[in-house]
């Protein structure tokens, strides 16, 4: 994690890029929606996330040279390398998140009712998203075209968090609702933890590759 954050300190353009976007994105939604309504205001949010943190989370492997896979491989283990990417991928997203949130709340104002709520889905659903984009972007980065292939592999991948993501922070405006929210971050939790788990066990490969 701290070779990481060297070299986002050493090129802070792609960070500063990304949350250009999300304020750029924010901003535009707000002239194009005055009157927005809190469903609309929820998926807007959604898609600004996903499309602004494609590059920014996947850059985790897709940036690095096969040298560098060298020196990994002498340095630490398989698992020990992947999960320290995860948790700094999982850091990032979080951060973004926080970040458009702040954004939307400046531009639109937030229509959300229990907004407490609305953060442990977006620390759930921005966690698994975060470990496939973390996970492609190895894949990718195995082939000459990473910077491309990273977001085509990962967008069917994130398809079912970003679904179950968005239904379940619509229960957030409706205090109806949210009752039931506890299933659908239980199941948020159960897809994390599979994604993780499959990651793990096919990252081996990859790294004996």
């Amino acid at each position: 994690m701290q070779m990481e954050i060297a070299l986002d300190y050493r090129k802070p353009s792609v960070i500063g890029s990304v949350i250009l976007q999300l304020g750029v994105t924010a901003m535009l939604s707000m002239l194009s929606q005055p009157r927005i309504t809190g469903s609309i205001w929820n998926t807007l949010f959604w898609i600004t996330l996903i499309l602004g943190t494609i590059t920014a989370i996947s850059k985790n492997f897709t940036l690095v040279s096969k040298g560098r896979w060298l020196y990994w491989n002498q340095l630490s283990s398989p698992l020990e390398t992947l999960i320290s990417k995860m948790i700094y991928g999982w850091i990032n997203m979080i951060a973004m998140s926080l970040i458009n949130l702040l954004f939307f709340a400046w531009f639109m104002g937030i229509p959300i009712i229990y907004i407490g709520n609305y953060y442990i889905l977006l620390i759930l659903t921005t966690g698994g998203i975060s470990t496939v984009y973390t996970f492609i972007g190895a894949i990718a980065s195995k082939t000459g075209n990473s910077g491309f292939l990273a977001p085509v592999l990962s967008l069917p991948l994130i398809m079912p968090l970003i679904l179950v993501g968005i239904k379940a922070s619509r229960k957030t405006l409706n205090p109806v609702l949210v009752s039931s929210l506890n299933k659908d971050l239980m199941l948020l939790g159960a897809l994390d933890l599979m994604i993780i788990i499959l990651s793990a066990v096919l990252f081996q490969a990859l790294w004996k590759d």
